[in-house]
């Protein structure tokens, strides 16, 4: 396909010599398999866009196909086997290490900074986005050839803390409880309510609470918060306790979510001993000024932001933007990177904002390689979801109850189905991420289960059928079909699927609901690359379940294993599931999802 997208924009060029050449993709593959829109060419031309359309497709010509004009629009429309052909030979034909719509090393350096919870606090349906988002941003940018480090930005430093010491000391047997008291670290799914983390949250509402009716409350936070910062050994001991316990609790559900990172010590607390550093350097370059009551601040108006950038509070402690901007210069001189994308919530559009322009203004290498990639909030149907006031949906909960949904069905549909438990855990776990992935990133959710654990319409189960489905025809096909469809282990984003020759007749594929399946395939490669353009999963989260669409109406109207099928006619339909089967399992893989063999 890439060679004809190739050979299609070389001769426009060569017809329309100094015009950009943009293609695109119709919507249905009755249309054709590419498209110029004249619109632009035909304007600097002097000429109407119908008219040079029409001229267009009268004077190219391509192999296997014709070239059609569609109103302002040229489309090449291949010819069914060709069509099959191009695209068949594009994903068996892939090597086993490169699969179809990946690409080699670029040399460009992307960071991708994601998930980044606080620590002491547990895991909420709200993290999912953070997470996930990036998880499938990371797999992506590297399966497109970039060199990916991942990177969990720990909120472990902050005035937060200074409340959770406040509470501990006030209520934990004067500072001596044992959190990790009659709890198993080694329970492989434990009460989430019993866990260590789960008593220091409880300690954090506790005293959001208390502090609404004595305000005294909050200064002693700041003043635990500043003897951390000061080096209190009291208050570093149980810091550091406090973020062992949130580690290792965080790391069970990293496991379960199938993400990683390149590391997890890269947090606030990281760059402590860089923020004097930092200070100086803002101070050098003359960006800081006093604000109210002493507090630093960097002046923004002469780059349109009325809000300064607070640096340092009036009583010398730092903030969350003294921490990034640290981070930032940081990760120059440790990775050179080429792009910095943050998926933090849209709540942190200011704050992003500011550091993007005071970065700008200390070093102009910074500028136009850091990127806020914003989403929305999850909201309950109430309002706002707050862990301050513990009106939280606790994203283990989320994931618990849609693997007993799946579990339960499985039992009714399919109760001799092998590895049941496992099974149930990869489509619970598919609904609830494929869910968040449909949803624009930018826009807020409002969580409600049925929802968000759907596993009927267009969910990640719909398409994890799909690929199961397909699985159990290449089974039932015999041979080494189902061994042509399955992968080895992952080299990264990268599920490395052996070469596959093409049967010699693809002429079984020439049927409408074959075409339409193909069309479809071929416009995973675009999906693919717009999450790294628009930095969201939603392009092919909605073109896997296009595919997943197609290949039931394929799997309806084209009888895969049917006793009357000539042997060529079977094999080019078996070939077509094979293409299919892979297209949905990386796809999936991408997006932090698993694919089934049976359901």
């Amino acid at each position: 396909m890439e060679t004809l997208r190739h050979t299609f924009e070389q001769q426009l060029a060569a017809a329309l010599p100094g015009v950009e050449i943009l293609l695109e993709r119709p919507k249905s593959g009755d249309l054709g398999d590419l498209a110029f829109p004249c619109f632009r060419a035909a304007k600097q031309l002097g000429k109407n866009p119908v008219q040079l359309s029409q001229e267009l497709a009268a004077s190219l010509s391509i192999e296997g196909g014709n070239f059609v004009a569609a109103g302002p629009y040229l489309n090449l429309k291949l010819a069914p086997e060709a069509r099959a052909k191009a695209v068949l030979s594009a994903i068996l034909g892939a090597a086993a290490d490169r699969p179809y719509g990946s690409r080699r090393s670029n040399g460009k350096k992307v960071i991708v900074e994601y998930s980044s919870p606080n620590i002491a606090k547990l895991f909420t349906i709200g993290h999912l986005r953070s997470t996930m988002i990036g998880h499938a941003l990371a797999q992506t940018h590297q399966f497109l050839g970039y060199e990916v480090t991942r990177l969990n930005h720990l909120g472990d430093w902050g005035t937060q803390f200074g409340t959770l010491l406040a509470a501990y000391t006030r209520w934990a047997q004067d500072g001596n409880a044992d959190l990790e008291q009659d709890f198993d670290w080694a329970e492989p799914a434990p009460d989430k309510r019993r866990t260590p983390l789960f008593r220091l949250f409880q300690l954090y509402v506790r005293f959001h609470a208390e502090e609404e009716n004595d305000p005294a409350m909050r200064d002693e936070a700041r003043n635990w918060f500043k003897r951390l910062e000061a080096g209190d050994a009291e208050a570093r001991r149980l810091w550091s306790w406090f973020r062992k316990i949130s580690l290792r609790e965080f790391q069970r559900i990293y496991d379960r979510l199938g993400v990683s990172f390149d590391t997890l010590e890269q947090g606030e607390a990281f760059y402590e001993d860089q923020l004097v550093p930092t200070m100086n350097r803002l101070e050098q370059a003359g960006l800081l000024v006093e604000g109210d009551k002493g507090a630093r601040i960097i002046d923004l108006e002469d780059v349109g932001i009325a809000t300064p950038c607070l640096v340092q509070k009036a009583d010398g402690t730092s903030i969350y933007a003294t921490r990034d901007l640290a981070a930032a210069l940081y990760r120059k001189e440790a990775y050179a990177f080429d792009r910095c994308l943050y998926v933090v919530g849209t709540d942190q559009v200011l704050h992003f904002q500011q550091i993007f322009a005071v970065l700008d203004k200390l070093d102009p290498w910074f500028k136009g390689r850091m990127l806020h990639t914003p989403f929305g909030m999850v909201k309950l149907p109430e309002g706002k979801m707050s862990t301050r006031k513990g009106n939280v949906i606790f994203l283990e909960d989320v994931l618990d109850e849609a693997r007993e949904r799946v579990a339960a069905i499985i039992n009714e549909k399919n109760p001799d189905l092998a590895g049941k438990a496992e099974v149930a855990e990869m489509l619970g776990m598919g609904a609830v991420v494929f869910f968040d992935a449909m949803n624009d990133r930018v826009k807020p959710i409002t969580f409600t289960w049925d929802r968000v654990i759907a596993l009927d319409g267009d969910t990640g189960p719909y398409v994890q059928y799909a690929h199961a489905r397909i699985m159990s025809v290449l089974r039932k096909a015999g041979g080494d079909w189902a061994a042509k469809a399955q992968a080895g282990a992952p080299l990264g984003p990268v599920l490395p699927f052996e070469m596959m020759a093409l049967p010699a007749d693809l002429s079984g594929l020439d049927a409408q609901e074959a075409q339409a399946l193909l069309f479809e395939l071929a416009g995973l490669p675009q999906a693919v690359a717009a999450v790294a353009d628009g930095c969201m999963a939603t392009p092919l989260a909605r073109q896997l379940v296009a595919l997943a669409r197609s290949f039931s109406g394929y799997y309806t109207n084209c009888p895969i294993l049917a006793p009357e099928n000539a042997p060529e006619v079977r094999d080019a339909r078996l070939a077509l599931c094979v293409a299919t089967a892979r297209a949905l399992r990386q796809g999936l893989f991408l997006m932090g999802i698993q694919a089934p063999e049976e359901m």
